[in-house]
């Protein structure tokens, strides 16, 4: 990483409270997920591998619609959910399901396989570009 940022899950961890909300996307550049507040919506940090609980799948239509328009990438997708150090640990097993979302494809995340819409999840690991559900 470069600019300073946290990309080890300890140093984030440091930073991160119990509960907290925050808004996961990922980084096409720095190939790693952004992990920011998502009240003051500033970056905390950057991690390969991170759990949230009480997930919201975000898609800012305005931001898609500038995608499109433009045929440039921008921050417009998110995972919304809570932070709990103890959920760190979970693993992606059979009943996880994987989301999906491509703005030349998708208006907004899907289940892969079924391609029916995912708004919300009780869990969600985001980790090796990609982003499991359950």
């Amino acid at each position: 990483m470069k600019d300073g940022a946290i990309c080890e899950n300890a140093e984030l961890r440091k930073l991160l409270l119990p509960n907290q909300t925050l808004r996961i996307a990922y980084h096409v550049v720095k190939n790693c997920f952004s992990v920011r507040d998502r009240r003051s919506r500033k970056v905390i940090g950057y991690t390969d591998r991170i759990v949230l609980y009480d997930v919201q799948f975000v898609v800012s239509q305005a931001g898609r619609a500038r995608v499109l328009r433009e045929r440039q990438k921008n921050v417009h997708a998110f995972v919304v959910g809570k932070y709990d150090e103890t959920l760190q640990s979970l693993s992606i097993d059979p009943t996880y399901q994987q989301a999906y979302y491509n703005p030349y494809r998708t208006e907004t995340f899907i289940n892969r396989a079924t391609l029916i819409p995912v708004q919300s999840a009780k869990i969600a690991i985001c980790e090796n570009r990609a982003v499991y559900y359950r």
